[in-house]
Protein backbone atom coordinates (compact mmCIF):
# COMPACT_ATOMS: atom_id res chain seq x y z
CA UNK A 1 0.00 0.00 0.00
CA UNK A 2 2.85 2.56 0.92
CA UNK A 3 4.81 1.99 -2.31
CA UNK A 4 1.26 2.63 -4.42
CA UNK A 5 0.56 5.44 -2.39
CA UNK A 6 4.09 6.62 -3.14
CA UNK A 7 3.96 5.81 -6.83
CA UNK A 8 0.67 8.16 -6.77
CA UNK A 9 2.87 11.43 -5.43
CA UNK A 10 5.52 10.70 -7.73
CA UNK A 11 2.92 10.64 -10.45
CA UNK A 12 1.52 13.60 -9.22
CA UNK A 13 4.78 15.82 -8.66
CA UNK A 14 5.32 14.58 -12.07
CA UNK A 15 2.36 15.69 -13.85
CA UNK A 16 2.39 18.72 -11.63
CA UNK A 17 6.19 19.61 -12.88
CA UNK A 18 4.97 18.80 -16.81
CA UNK A 19 2.45 21.87 -16.40
CA UNK A 20 4.96 23.70 -14.33
CA UNK A 21 7.47 23.41 -17.65
CA UNK A 22 4.33 23.89 -19.86
CA UNK A 23 3.18 26.92 -18.24
CA UNK A 24 7.09 28.45 -18.27
CA UNK A 25 8.12 27.71 -22.05
CA UNK A 26 4.29 29.53 -22.28
CA UNK A 27 5.30 32.74 -20.51
CA UNK A 28 8.50 32.79 -22.38
CA UNK A 29 7.12 32.49 -25.71
CA UNK A 30 5.23 35.68 -24.12
CA UNK A 31 8.28 37.48 -23.45
CA UNK A 32 7.07 37.19 -19.47
CA UNK A 33 10.46 36.52 -18.43
CA UNK A 34 10.24 37.10 -14.88
CA UNK A 35 6.73 35.08 -13.98
CA UNK A 36 8.39 32.40 -16.64
CA UNK A 37 11.63 31.95 -14.74
CA UNK A 38 9.60 31.75 -11.55
CA UNK A 39 7.27 29.29 -13.28
CA UNK A 40 10.54 27.10 -13.89
CA UNK A 41 11.85 27.77 -10.57
CA UNK A 42 8.63 26.33 -9.12
CA UNK A 43 9.05 23.03 -11.25
CA UNK A 44 13.02 22.58 -10.21
CA UNK A 45 11.82 22.42 -6.93
CA UNK A 46 9.60 20.18 -6.81
CA UNK A 47 11.27 17.85 -9.00
CA UNK A 48 14.42 18.16 -7.19
CA UNK A 49 12.78 17.44 -3.97
CA UNK A 50 11.37 14.48 -5.63
CA UNK A 51 13.50 12.80 -8.09
CA UNK A 52 16.58 14.80 -7.36
CA UNK A 53 18.99 17.53 -8.53
CA UNK A 54 20.55 15.32 -11.50
CA UNK A 55 17.29 13.42 -12.35
CA UNK A 56 16.43 13.59 -16.02
CA UNK A 57 13.82 16.03 -15.70
CA UNK A 58 14.93 18.09 -13.46
CA UNK A 59 17.64 18.64 -15.89
CA UNK A 60 15.24 19.21 -18.49
CA UNK A 61 13.82 21.56 -16.58
CA UNK A 62 16.66 23.64 -15.29
CA UNK A 63 17.91 24.08 -19.17
CA UNK A 64 14.79 25.90 -19.90
CA UNK A 65 15.11 28.34 -16.67
CA UNK A 66 18.77 28.75 -17.57
CA UNK A 67 17.91 30.24 -20.85
CA UNK A 68 15.33 32.24 -19.34
CA UNK A 69 18.15 33.76 -17.26
CA UNK A 70 20.02 34.86 -20.45
CA UNK A 71 17.19 36.74 -21.50
CA UNK A 72 16.55 38.22 -17.83
CA UNK A 73 20.30 39.60 -18.28
CA UNK A 74 21.07 37.34 -15.15
CA UNK A 75 24.44 36.36 -17.20
CA UNK A 76 26.84 35.41 -14.54
CA UNK A 77 23.63 33.28 -13.24
CA UNK A 78 23.19 31.56 -16.81
CA UNK A 79 26.75 30.94 -17.26
CA UNK A 80 27.13 29.08 -13.63
CA UNK A 81 23.74 27.23 -14.59
CA UNK A 82 25.14 26.04 -18.01
CA UNK A 83 28.18 24.79 -16.83
CA UNK A 84 26.87 23.25 -13.87
CA UNK A 85 24.49 21.20 -16.68
CA UNK A 86 27.16 20.53 -19.04
CA UNK A 87 28.87 18.33 -16.41
CA UNK A 88 25.44 16.37 -16.22
CA UNK A 89 23.42 16.23 -19.79
CA UNK A 90 25.49 14.21 -21.61
CA UNK A 91 25.85 11.68 -18.99
CA UNK A 92 22.40 12.00 -18.11
CA UNK A 93 20.49 12.53 -21.01
CA UNK A 94 22.80 11.29 -23.59
CA UNK A 95 24.58 13.54 -26.55
CA UNK A 96 21.71 13.38 -28.91
CA UNK A 97 19.02 14.46 -26.14
CA UNK A 98 17.74 17.76 -27.35
CA UNK A 99 18.69 19.65 -23.66
CA UNK A 100 21.82 18.84 -23.84
CA UNK A 101 22.44 20.39 -27.24
CA UNK A 102 20.49 23.54 -25.63
CA UNK A 103 23.07 23.37 -23.23
CA UNK A 104 26.01 23.56 -25.25
CA UNK A 105 24.20 26.00 -27.75
CA UNK A 106 23.37 28.56 -24.65
CA UNK A 107 26.99 28.29 -23.02
CA UNK A 108 28.70 28.80 -26.76
CA UNK A 109 26.90 31.97 -27.29
CA UNK A 110 27.68 32.87 -23.96
CA UNK A 111 31.17 32.58 -24.72
CA UNK A 112 31.34 33.97 -27.83
CA UNK A 113 29.80 37.15 -26.12
CA UNK A 114 32.59 37.16 -23.64
CA UNK A 115 35.20 37.06 -25.94
CA UNK A 116 36.22 33.18 -25.80
CA UNK A 117 34.77 32.13 -29.32
CA UNK A 118 37.37 28.98 -29.54
CA UNK A 119 35.67 27.31 -26.77
CA UNK A 120 32.86 28.01 -28.13
CA UNK A 121 33.97 26.09 -30.97
CA UNK A 122 34.44 23.35 -29.36
CA UNK A 123 31.44 22.88 -27.83
CA UNK A 124 29.70 23.69 -31.12
CA UNK A 125 31.79 20.76 -32.64
CA UNK A 126 29.95 18.52 -30.32
CA UNK A 127 26.39 19.21 -31.63
CA UNK A 128 27.62 18.98 -34.82
CA UNK A 129 29.05 16.01 -34.75
CA UNK A 130 25.95 14.27 -33.06
CA UNK A 131 23.24 16.64 -34.76
CA UNK A 132 22.94 17.72 -38.49
CA UNK A 133 20.62 19.41 -40.75
CA UNK A 134 17.89 19.88 -41.22
CA UNK A 135 17.83 19.66 -37.29
CA UNK A 136 16.72 23.05 -36.19
CA UNK A 137 19.93 22.80 -33.00
CA UNK A 138 22.07 21.68 -35.97
CA UNK A 139 20.99 24.64 -37.91
CA UNK A 140 21.94 26.54 -35.31
CA UNK A 141 25.13 25.27 -33.90
CA UNK A 142 26.12 26.13 -37.81
CA UNK A 143 25.02 29.17 -37.06
CA UNK A 144 26.53 29.62 -33.64
CA UNK A 145 30.17 28.08 -35.05
CA UNK A 146 29.67 30.74 -37.81
CA UNK A 147 29.97 33.75 -35.34
CA UNK A 148 32.66 32.33 -33.41
CA UNK A 149 34.61 32.38 -36.73
CA UNK A 150 33.71 36.13 -36.88
CA UNK A 151 34.74 36.87 -33.29
CA UNK A 152 37.98 35.57 -34.28
CA UNK A 153 38.27 37.46 -37.48
CA UNK A 154 37.80 34.44 -39.65
CA UNK A 155 35.06 36.76 -41.69
CA UNK A 156 35.95 34.84 -45.04
CA UNK A 157 35.36 31.90 -43.65
CA UNK A 158 31.87 33.07 -41.90
CA UNK A 159 30.89 34.73 -45.26
CA UNK A 160 31.53 31.50 -47.62
CA UNK A 161 29.78 29.52 -44.59
CA UNK A 162 26.63 31.92 -44.66
CA UNK A 163 25.78 31.10 -48.17
CA UNK A 164 25.28 27.55 -47.84
CA UNK A 165 23.68 27.99 -44.20
CA UNK A 166 21.09 30.25 -46.08
CA UNK A 167 20.25 27.68 -48.45
CA UNK A 168 20.03 25.33 -46.00
CA UNK A 169 17.75 27.31 -43.80
CA UNK A 170 15.60 28.29 -46.75
CA UNK A 171 15.25 24.59 -47.68
CA UNK A 172 13.69 23.95 -43.94
CA UNK A 173 12.01 27.33 -43.00
CA UNK A 174 11.45 29.24 -46.57
CA UNK A 175 13.41 31.74 -48.12
CA UNK A 176 11.45 34.79 -46.25
CA UNK A 177 11.29 33.02 -42.70
CA UNK A 178 13.35 35.13 -40.00
CA UNK A 179 15.63 32.86 -39.36
CA UNK A 180 16.88 32.39 -43.10
CA UNK A 181 16.90 36.25 -43.09
CA UNK A 182 18.94 36.27 -39.95
CA UNK A 183 21.88 34.07 -41.60
CA UNK A 184 21.78 36.85 -44.15
CA UNK A 185 21.93 39.69 -41.45
CA UNK A 186 24.89 37.72 -40.45
CA UNK A 187 26.42 37.69 -43.72
CA UNK A 188 26.23 41.29 -44.37
CA UNK A 189 28.05 42.33 -41.49
CA UNK A 190 30.78 40.22 -42.00
CA UNK A 191 31.35 42.10 -45.73
CA UNK A 192 31.58 45.47 -44.01
CA UNK A 193 34.75 43.67 -41.81
CA UNK A 194 36.04 42.67 -45.45
CA UNK A 195 35.62 46.29 -46.77
CA UNK A 196 33.13 44.67 -49.71
CA UNK A 197 30.89 47.92 -48.82
CA UNK A 198 28.99 47.81 -52.08
CA UNK A 199 28.18 44.43 -52.21
CA UNK A 200 27.00 44.50 -48.57
CA UNK A 201 25.25 47.67 -49.34
CA UNK A 202 22.84 46.18 -51.81
CA UNK A 203 22.44 43.10 -49.60
CA UNK A 204 21.37 45.54 -46.63
CA UNK A 205 18.75 46.95 -48.80
CA UNK A 206 17.36 43.61 -50.19
CA UNK A 207 16.97 42.35 -46.55
CA UNK A 208 15.29 46.02 -45.85
CA UNK A 209 12.84 45.39 -49.10
CA UNK A 210 11.69 42.06 -47.39
CA UNK A 211 11.63 42.72 -44.09
CA UNK A 212 10.49 46.66 -43.30
CA UNK A 213 8.97 46.83 -40.38
CA UNK A 214 11.54 47.41 -37.07
CA UNK A 215 12.64 44.36 -35.27
CA UNK A 216 15.64 42.92 -34.00
CA UNK A 217 16.68 41.77 -37.62
CA UNK A 218 15.61 45.38 -39.21
CA UNK A 219 17.74 47.07 -36.61
CA UNK A 220 21.04 44.83 -37.24
CA UNK A 221 20.52 45.28 -40.75
CA UNK A 222 20.48 49.21 -40.63
CA UNK A 223 23.30 48.35 -38.48
CA UNK A 224 25.17 47.02 -41.51
CA UNK A 225 23.90 49.22 -44.52
CA UNK A 226 25.11 52.48 -41.42
CA UNK A 227 28.81 50.79 -41.49
CA UNK A 228 28.60 49.81 -45.24
CA UNK A 229 27.72 53.84 -46.33
CA UNK A 230 30.87 54.94 -43.64
CA UNK A 231 33.01 52.38 -45.09
CA UNK A 232 31.88 54.16 -48.82
CA UNK A 233 32.49 57.78 -47.81
CA UNK A 234 29.08 58.34 -47.20
CA UNK A 235 28.99 59.85 -44.00
CA UNK A 236 25.45 62.11 -44.52
CA UNK A 237 23.58 58.90 -46.17
CA UNK A 238 24.64 56.77 -42.88
CA UNK A 239 24.23 59.63 -40.29
CA UNK A 240 20.47 59.76 -41.66
CA UNK A 241 20.22 55.63 -41.43
CA UNK A 242 21.45 55.86 -38.15
CA UNK A 243 19.40 58.52 -36.92
CA UNK A 244 16.35 56.80 -38.31
CA UNK A 245 16.84 53.61 -36.47
CA UNK A 246 17.70 54.78 -33.79
CA UNK A 247 14.26 56.85 -33.51
CA UNK A 248 12.35 54.11 -34.67
CA UNK A 249 14.52 51.72 -31.98
CA UNK A 250 11.68 52.26 -29.90
CA UNK A 251 9.23 50.37 -31.92
CA UNK A 252 11.19 47.34 -31.39
CA UNK A 253 9.89 46.09 -27.72
CA UNK A 254 13.12 43.30 -27.53
CA UNK A 255 15.76 45.86 -28.93
CA UNK A 256 18.78 45.91 -26.73
CA UNK A 257 21.14 48.20 -25.23
CA UNK A 258 23.97 47.35 -27.12
CA UNK A 259 22.08 47.63 -30.64
CA UNK A 260 21.69 51.15 -29.25
CA UNK A 261 25.37 51.41 -28.66
CA UNK A 262 25.98 49.89 -31.96
CA UNK A 263 23.95 51.96 -33.68
CA UNK A 264 25.72 55.32 -31.70
CA UNK A 265 28.70 54.44 -32.18
CA UNK A 266 27.82 54.56 -36.25
CA UNK A 267 26.16 57.77 -36.14
CA UNK A 268 29.59 58.71 -34.17
CA UNK A 269 31.20 57.83 -37.35
CA UNK A 270 29.54 59.37 -39.76
CA UNK A 271 29.70 62.54 -37.93
CA UNK A 272 33.33 62.30 -37.59
CA UNK A 273 33.63 61.79 -41.28
CA UNK A 274 31.53 64.95 -41.47
CA UNK A 275 34.33 66.84 -39.97
CA UNK A 276 31.61 67.19 -36.61
CA UNK A 277 33.97 65.72 -34.17
CA UNK A 278 32.98 67.23 -31.17
CA UNK A 279 29.54 65.55 -31.76
CA UNK A 280 31.28 62.63 -32.28
CA UNK A 281 32.53 62.92 -28.79
CA UNK A 282 29.93 63.54 -27.38
CA UNK A 283 27.63 60.74 -28.65
CA UNK A 284 30.88 58.21 -27.97
CA UNK A 285 31.05 59.39 -24.63
CA UNK A 286 27.28 58.54 -23.85
CA UNK A 287 27.63 55.33 -25.76
CA UNK A 288 30.50 54.17 -22.99
CA UNK A 289 28.28 55.63 -20.16
CA UNK A 290 25.76 53.08 -21.72
CA UNK A 291 28.10 50.60 -21.86
CA UNK A 292 28.93 50.94 -18.24
CA UNK A 293 25.56 50.58 -16.62
CA UNK A 294 24.77 47.71 -19.37
CA UNK A 295 24.27 44.51 -18.70
CA UNK A 296 27.00 41.22 -19.15
CA UNK A 297 30.25 41.22 -20.70
CA UNK A 298 30.03 42.31 -24.26
CA UNK A 299 33.66 41.95 -25.73
CA UNK A 300 32.61 42.83 -29.19
CA UNK A 301 31.13 46.07 -28.15
CA UNK A 302 34.29 47.55 -25.75
CA UNK A 303 37.16 48.37 -28.10
CA UNK A 304 35.43 49.94 -30.84
CA UNK A 305 33.66 52.17 -28.42
CA UNK A 306 37.24 53.12 -27.13
CA UNK A 307 38.22 53.44 -31.25
CA UNK A 308 35.69 55.50 -32.01
CA UNK A 309 36.66 58.18 -29.12
CA UNK A 310 39.89 58.29 -30.09
CA UNK A 311 39.13 59.10 -33.91
CA UNK A 312 36.97 61.91 -32.78
CA UNK A 313 39.83 63.05 -30.45
CA UNK A 314 42.12 63.07 -32.77
CA UNK A 315 39.45 65.41 -35.30
CA UNK A 316 39.94 67.71 -32.75
CA UNK A 317 43.81 67.78 -32.19
CA UNK A 318 43.64 66.33 -29.03
CA UNK A 319 46.30 63.77 -29.85
CA UNK A 320 47.99 62.54 -26.26
CA UNK A 321 44.43 62.23 -25.09
CA UNK A 322 43.52 59.78 -28.33
CA UNK A 323 46.65 58.10 -27.49
CA UNK A 324 45.30 57.21 -24.24
CA UNK A 325 41.90 56.55 -25.61
CA UNK A 326 43.81 53.93 -28.52
CA UNK A 327 45.45 52.14 -26.16
CA UNK A 328 42.70 50.94 -23.72
CA UNK A 329 40.76 50.31 -27.46
CA UNK A 330 43.73 48.30 -27.76
CA UNK A 331 43.72 46.51 -24.37
CA UNK A 332 40.21 45.74 -24.37
CA UNK A 333 40.37 44.06 -28.17
CA UNK A 334 42.60 41.49 -26.34
CA UNK A 335 40.37 38.57 -26.20
CA UNK A 336 39.39 38.93 -29.77
CA UNK A 337 42.56 37.98 -31.26
CA UNK A 338 45.61 40.26 -32.60
CA UNK A 339 44.08 40.17 -35.81
CA UNK A 340 40.43 41.20 -35.72
CA UNK A 341 39.42 43.53 -37.14
CA UNK A 342 38.95 45.59 -34.11
CA UNK A 343 42.24 44.84 -32.88
CA UNK A 344 43.72 46.34 -36.33
CA UNK A 345 41.45 49.18 -35.99
CA UNK A 346 42.81 50.43 -32.25
CA UNK A 347 45.93 49.49 -33.16
CA UNK A 348 46.02 51.67 -36.52
CA UNK A 349 44.10 54.41 -34.41
CA UNK A 350 47.14 54.18 -32.12
CA UNK A 351 49.82 54.59 -34.31
CA UNK A 352 48.40 58.00 -35.97
CA UNK A 353 47.92 58.96 -32.92
CA UNK A 354 51.82 58.98 -31.84
CA UNK A 355 51.84 60.38 -35.45
CA UNK A 356 50.31 63.38 -34.59
CA UNK A 357 52.94 63.72 -31.87
CA UNK A 358 55.62 63.66 -33.88
CA UNK A 359 56.46 60.25 -32.52
CA UNK A 360 57.48 59.38 -35.14
CA UNK A 361 59.95 56.22 -34.22
CA UNK A 362 56.77 54.55 -32.58
CA UNK A 363 54.54 55.40 -35.03
CA UNK A 364 56.44 53.45 -37.64
CA UNK A 365 56.70 50.16 -35.59
CA UNK A 366 52.57 50.15 -35.35
CA UNK A 367 51.91 51.41 -38.48
CA UNK A 368 54.11 48.64 -39.74
CA UNK A 369 52.93 46.23 -37.95
CA UNK A 370 49.11 47.30 -38.82
CA UNK A 371 49.71 46.90 -42.56
CA UNK A 372 51.75 43.95 -42.72
CA UNK A 373 48.50 42.37 -40.37
CA UNK A 374 46.07 44.02 -42.51
CA UNK A 375 47.59 42.93 -45.82
CA UNK A 376 47.78 39.50 -44.65
CA UNK A 377 44.51 39.24 -42.81
CA UNK A 378 42.29 41.53 -44.96
CA UNK A 379 43.98 41.72 -48.44
CA UNK A 380 45.88 44.35 -50.03
CA UNK A 381 42.97 46.41 -51.68
CA UNK A 382 41.34 46.25 -48.04
CA UNK A 383 40.38 50.07 -47.57
CA UNK A 384 41.52 49.86 -44.30
CA UNK A 385 45.02 48.07 -45.59
CA UNK A 386 45.23 51.32 -47.34
CA UNK A 387 44.66 53.39 -44.80
CA UNK A 388 47.57 51.84 -42.85
CA UNK A 389 50.08 52.71 -45.89
CA UNK A 390 49.37 56.16 -46.38
CA UNK A 391 49.14 56.86 -42.78
CA UNK A 392 52.72 55.26 -42.64
CA UNK A 393 54.17 56.92 -45.86
CA UNK A 394 53.33 59.93 -44.41
CA UNK A 395 55.84 59.96 -42.05
CA UNK A 396 59.55 61.00 -42.61
CA UNK A 397 62.21 58.84 -43.14
CA UNK A 398 63.42 57.17 -40.52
Amino acid sequence: MFAALRNRAQRRDLELSNRLYDEGGRLGEQERWAEAESTFRQAIELCTRRFGAEDGWTLVIRTGRAAVLRQLDRDDEALTELQELLAHCPAVLGETHAATAEVRLGLASMLIARGRPAEAERLLAVVLRHRSAPDERALAAWDANLRAHAAQGRHREAVDGSRVLQEETARVYGANDIRTLKVASDRVQNLVHLGEYEEAERECRTLLDLHGTPSLLWLSVMNALVMALNGLGRHGEAEVTAREALRRQREVTRASNDMRIALSLGLARSLSGSGRHEDALQIAIQAEAEFRDGPGVRVALAAPISTVTAQALLGLGRADEAEAASRKAVELAGPLGPTHHSTLEAATTLGTALAAQHRHAEARDHLTRCTTAWREHFGPEHPRTLAAETALAALPPA
